[in-house]
């Protein structure tokens, strides 16, 4: 199955690579809520460009969803150690 279907734009992209990294619906749906707030033209940027998730972690709207929004930034963005520790 190739890693890009016959969808286009930059949606599908977010789509695509959602389904690629095997996001769970509330991850992605929470993604997508931040995506929809800051109105983001190339939503894929979330998952390579730490500044909107940290942008979302300080806005008062996201404070329910403060610690799933901590976690994927940790995940993603925190230069983790051979050792798998946080440097």
């Amino acid at each position: 199955m190739p890693i890009f279907g016959p969808r286009t734009g930059h949606k599908a992209l977010f789509e695509e690579v959602c389904r690629f990294v095997a996001l769970d619906t509330k991850t992605k749906k929470l993604l997508q809520s931040v995506i929809d707030k800051y109105q983001m033209p190339q939503p894929v940027k979330i998952f390579i460009e730490p500044e909107t998730l940290m942008r979302a972690l300080s806005d008062p709207d996201f404070e329910e969803e403060n610690s799933d929004l901590q976690k994927l930034y940790d995940a993603w963005f925190i230069e983790k150690s051979p050792a798998g520790k946080k440097k």
